[in-house]
């Protein structure tokens, strides 16, 4: 490049640009409020504001306490899981309770068994059912109580 077009460069004014051709303006939008009502102080509040205060846990006793659908599959999902427990004891219950009248029959030589004069049948199903009665039925209560305080500690998280 040499000295002249460099100075031509320089001396050359800036390319015009296009005006932007002019909008139409606009009329004011007109208020349908009576301007004697709009010129009165207004307060506005969100309607959602107490839900957004609310503590842990108070939707879901809400939604508990209305009986909403959502309190709904809550209270489903509680008795679904008592009654799976419910299911599971009972199962184990039936199992040992028809279990050994079962074992005796396959295996008759298990009667000819005698512990403090009783055969060993009676002395199972006559003592020993009570005992495992009681076991299972502690182990039921302490579950249920497991899986109410997992409920009410999901509640107070939501």
């Amino acid at each position: 490049m040499t000295a002249r077009s460099r100075r031509r460069r320089q001396t050359r004014p800036p390319r015009r640009v296009q005006a932007p051709t002019p909008m139409e303006v606009a009329a004011p939008p007109v208020s349908p409020i009576d301007p004697a009502l709009a010129a009165r102080r207004v307060a506005v509040r969100n309607p959602r504001g107490r839900a957004a205060r609310r503590e842990p846990g108070e939707r879901a006793l809400t939604e508990l306490a209305e009986q909403t659908e959502v309190g709904e599959v809550l209270l489903r999902s509680l008795t679904r899981a008592q009654l799976m427990l419910a299911v599971r004891i009972f199962a184990v219950f039936g199992c040992l309770l028809l279990g050994l009248p079962a074992l005796f029959a396959t295996h008759p030589g298990l009667a000819d068994y005698r512990i403090l004069g009783l055969p060993l049948p009676w002395l199972l199903l006559g003592g020993a059912v009570y005992p495992m009665l009681v076991l299972l039925g502690v182990l039921y209560v302490r579950r249920s109580e497991r899986n109410e305080r997992d409920f009410v500690e999901f509640i107070e998280r939501s």
